[in-house]
């Protein structure tokens, strides 16, 4: 083992780390800033049984998570990791957590960080007086590494599981499991860990960059988007809400390069005006209902959007009413292939040829369509007009690709007809 791997192990833990840890230890661990902790409930122990544990043994669990991510810092670019530790009871209660970054480069490897993290995770464990642990990975592999069903390959992930095997030996109890809950908390307290090393000052001034438009701003001029935990300075979240985006048909992601996370519609009231925060909702909300079964209210004043299999029918196992659906919004009886007010004792081509409908905005809308040249699109009815250009349409609505000239659908995103490439 080279010098260059042992230090990265060394500060991962340390000989020194596994020897016992005196009183004053731990209180100066339960001192640190970054701990949230019940000192009561850690100090004495409730006497619950959880498995096989001593009658006089509490059972914890510890859930870790250690990530390493390609960060912008100033103008450099480097991998930088982060580890997120949390400790429960036997009920799933929080009693302690605390996030720690790790600048040793050895250690920015997916495996070595996460091994590196159950192994802080232990020896904090130990530190204080835990006696039996059941320790979660949400890692498949680092699971199999740690009950021997599987050997890593690489040195550093072998010399880290070795000293996981050294920490389990110091318990009377010690168990490794799948996870089987969300460790959204965790993930974003190594997110954080990360954070903390992506900043500097100059002057009195603290900076971060931002990853999307390399300036240098305030962390507390940055946006940490839910889910990804992306650090998104405020004028580069505006941008999805100042483009058509939205006009478009498509739903607001977060902006950080191949990032396909969705935006949290209240968290974005920041930095979105009302107007834009309604379309996002109505976006997701769209994208949530398959494109088959959408369907709109007609009524001008409600245009309440539906999934047609939620939709009230009047009438069942009849025919003739097939179409006929109730808004869920304003209640109104409308029939659904027309998208007029429900034509009572008559079929849908009955309906299209009376007067009642040629006077309708639906036939208003239908005729003014046809005046301008504009095409609805066969999958979603909604209006599409061709720019120019080739014939080949893709609708901004549903996505569906077809010939603009005679609606043909296209099948592995080429035309299937015959009709002249330009639409001249």
């Amino acid at each position: 083992m080279t010098n260059d791997l042992e230090l990265a192990i060394k500060d991962a833990i340390t000989t020194d780390d596994l020897k016992r840890v005196d009183q004053e230890s731990k209180d100066r661990l339960l001192a640190q800033e970054e701990t949230k902790l019940d000192l009561d409930s850690l100090e004495n122990p409730p006497r619950i049984i959880l498995g096989e544990s001593s009658t006089t043994t509490h059972t914890y669990r510890l859930y870790s998570k250690g990530l390493v991510s390609e960060e912008l810092i100033k103008d450099d670019t480097m991998l930088v990791v982060g580890l997120g530790l949390s400790l429960c009871d036997s009920h799933d209660n929080m009693k302690l957590e605390i996030k720690k970054a790790l600048r040793n480069q050895k250690l920015a490897h997916p495996e070595a960080a996460e091994l590196a993290a159950i192994i802080h995770g232990l020896k904090w464990a130990l530190e204080l007086g835990v006696e039996s642990i059941q320790f979660f990975c949400d890692d498949s592999n680092i699971l199999g590494y740690v009950t021997r069903k599987a050997e890593p390959n690489e040195p550093i992930v072998a010399k880290l599981l070795e000293q996981v095997s050294l920490l389990q030996t110091r318990f009377t109890s010690c168990q490794a499991l799948a996870v089987s809950r969300d460790i959204i908390s965790v993930i974003k307290l190594a997110k954080d860990a990360i954070a903390s090393q992506t900043r500097w000052c100059e002057g009195d001034t603290e900076y971060e960059s931002c990853p999307v438009c390399y300036a240098y701003v305030s962390p507390n001029d940055k946006f940490e988007v839910h889910g990804c935990f992306h650090r998104i300075c405020v004028t580069c979240m505006r941008k999805p809400f100042s483009s058509e985006q939205l006009l478009r048909g498509n739903t607001a992601i977060c902006p950080y390069p191949d990032c396909e996370n969705d935006l949290v519609p209240e968290d974005c009231r920041g930095f979105a005006d009302a107007d834009a925060i309604t379309l996002m909702i109505q976006r997701k909300k769209e994208k949530a209902i398959p494109v088959k079964d959408r369907v709109y209210c007609p009524n001008p004043s409600c245009s309440f959007l539906m999934s047609d299999l939620d939709l009230i029918r009047h009438v069942r196992n009849n025919p003739q009413q097939s179409e006929a659906r109730k808004c869920m919004k304003c209640g109104l009886s409308f029939c659904k292939k027309c998208h007029v007010p429900w034509h009572y004792k008559k079929t849908c081509d009955e309906f299209k040829k009376s007067e009642s409908y040629l006077k309708s905005d639906a036939a208003l809308l239908e005729s003014f369509v046809k005046t301008q040249g504009w095409k609805k699109c066969s999958q979603c009815q909604s209006i599409v007009q061709h720019g120019g250009g080739c014939i080949q349409m893709t609708c901004r609505h549903c996505k569906h690709e077809f010939c603009y000239t005679c609606g043909a659908a296209c099948k592995k995103k080429k035309l299937t007809c015959k009709c002249s490439r330009s639409g001249k």
